[in-house]
């Protein structure tokens, strides 16, 4: 796991020349010897065949629709602290030395940093390390910019408008990158990137190479393509985080790419390659919903088993599924009974509900239905008080004060609906704003940070500054908000 670009291995322009030259040469020298040539011309021609078919059995080619797998997304257990530690110290970068606050208001080393927003959305921590090094180069980069720092992971950097000042900062940017792809893939519907959904990837100059080859139109294979493609819709910005990533974290001891679908000779089931194993496909409805046939290689028994066998491979989570005359919504292998009025109030289309068999879901235990067009969380606002709550299943928490919506979910749509729809559920505790969010009064000069529960006050301009703070990412409230955290201790250096 030696973080060192390399190339992939390939016969330049230049070496072919350079071989077809000493083959004339060869040839013009031995053209009169009879036998000696032939042995010379059949011993050269099989060197020839030997290196491309080394070459070609190294490189690995780019798939566009199938960058990493939804495993490696969320690997959160991939690395532990000391790995990522370790990691950025063999990179030989800034950030191997390199501090800063944390959301939760402490000061943290980059790894510390890296692998709590990892472990608190469950998202790979190579994920984030590979996102570091695409976006700012800040893995392996000696001397970066402020700039370079307080815009790591891209988070909010847009290609037409400046990026927004309250996500400024090394670790609101890690932070920030780690949910916003949990939230993709617990609202896949909310996003135009899908699995099995053609869409327009958008262009400019770095993508015009890779538009030519492949077009601007992709078809996700999986949920974690999916998303990298919603956090940065360009061919450029996703083909270079797969070499990245297949410099880096791809196991290079696979005989088989990551993503390679094979079948052995004479034998009836494919077999997906991930994460050095291999998954069986027990549904062809399962299997065509992402791949084709013509795509799968047939291969020789002992060459596939030496891959352990691993999990079988299902449907994506939040897939709509009908059987006979039932429809569900399969949630972490749980299939919830779910009616055609409420999988359109949450946002799906008829067309997107797959037929299946009773044995595609037998390994699926029944859930409860869907009674809730929000199963994984929505902002809906009362259309008329306005009042804004966040609900989940048969909940809703209220949002008191816009700083707090503005803070806790950014870009999220809200959703307005009439009081009676809202009376259906539940009230719970109001929400709060998240650790590490620095808050003050509209009148006073004393600055909070939320920890915990506690706005804790820095002592002192001199403090907020020594700990990494940033002037522009204190949010202004009310004296009623700001009373709602008991205080804590003072907060110095």
């Amino acid at each position: 796991m030696n973080p060192v670009l390399f190339k992939s291995q390939n016969i330049s322009k230049k070496q072919i020349s350079f071989s077809c030259s000493k083959f004339k040469y060869n040839f013009l020298n031995h053209k009169k010897g009879g036998i000696r040539f032939r042995l010379f011309l059949v011993s050269f021609l099989m060197l020839i065949i030997f290196q491309l078919d080394n070459c070609l059995a190294q490189e690995i080619i780019f798939d566009p629709e199938y960058i990493i797998s939804d495993h490696q997304l969320t690997d959160h257990q991939s690395m532990d602290f000391d790995q990522v530690q370790k990691f950025l110290n063999q990179a030989n970068g800034a950030l191997k030395d390199y501090r800063a606050v944390d959301v939760d208001g402490r000061e943290k080393s980059a790894a510390e940093i890296i692998y709590r927003a990892s472990q608190e959305y469950k998202i790979n921590p190579q994920v984030l390390i590979t996102l570091l090094q695409r976006e700012k180069s800040l893995i392996t980069k000696k001397s970066p910019t402020n700039d370079d720092y307080n815009w790591a992971t891209g988070f909010t950097c847009y290609d037409y408008a400046s990026p927004v000042s309250r996500f400024r900062g090394f670790a609101r940017q890690v932070d920030r990158a780690a949910w916003r792809f949990r939230y993709y893939l617990e609202h896949p519907w909310q996003f135009q990137f899908r699995v099995g959904i053609t869409t327009k990837t958008l262009s400019n100059s770095k993508d015009r190479t890779l538009i030519n080859k492949f077009g601007r139109f992709i078809i996700p294979k999986n949920m974690a393509t999916a998303s990298l493609y919603i956090y940065a819709p360009h061919l450029y910005d996703n083909w270079l985080f797969w070499q990245i990533w297949q410099n880096w974290f791809a196991d290079k001891q696979q005989e088989y790419p990551e993503g390679s679908l094979l079948r052995i000779k004479n034998e009836k089931g494919v077999w997906l390659i991930q994460n050095g194993q291999r998954k069986p496909f027990y549904s062809k409805t399962v299997f065509l919903l992402s791949y084709k046939f013509e795509n799968v290689k047939d291969i020789e028994a002992e060459n596939l088993q030496k891959y352990p066998i691993g999990a079988a491979v299902s449907f994506p989570n939040y897939s709509l599924v009908k059987s006979k005359n039932e429809i569900f919504m399969l949630i972490d292998n749980i299939k919830r009974p779910i009616s055609e009025k409420m999988f359109k109030n949450i946002g799906f289309h008829p067309e997107e509900v797959i037929l299946v068999e009773d044995s595609d879901l037998s390994s699926y235990q029944e859930g409860n239905p869907v009674l809730s067009p929000y199963p994984s969380g929505a902002l809906l606002q009362d259309n008329n008080t306005n009042a804004v709550y966040y609900v989940k299943d048969n909940f809703k928490y209220p949002i008191i004060d816009i700083s707090i919506l503005q803070a806790n979910y950014p870009y999220s749509h809200i959703i307005k609906v009439n009081p009676m729809e809202l009376a259906d559920f539940e009230t719970k505790e109001q929400i709060k704003f998240r650790d590490g969010t620095l808050i003050k009064s509209f009148n006073l000069p004393t600055v909070y940070i939320i920890i915990q529960g506690k706005r804790l006050p820095i002592i002192s301009a001199e403090v907020f500054e020594a700990l990494g703070y940033q002037w522009d990412n204190i949010i202004q409230v009310d004296e009623s908000i700001l009373n709602t955290y008991s205080l804590g201790e003072s907060l110095n250096i």
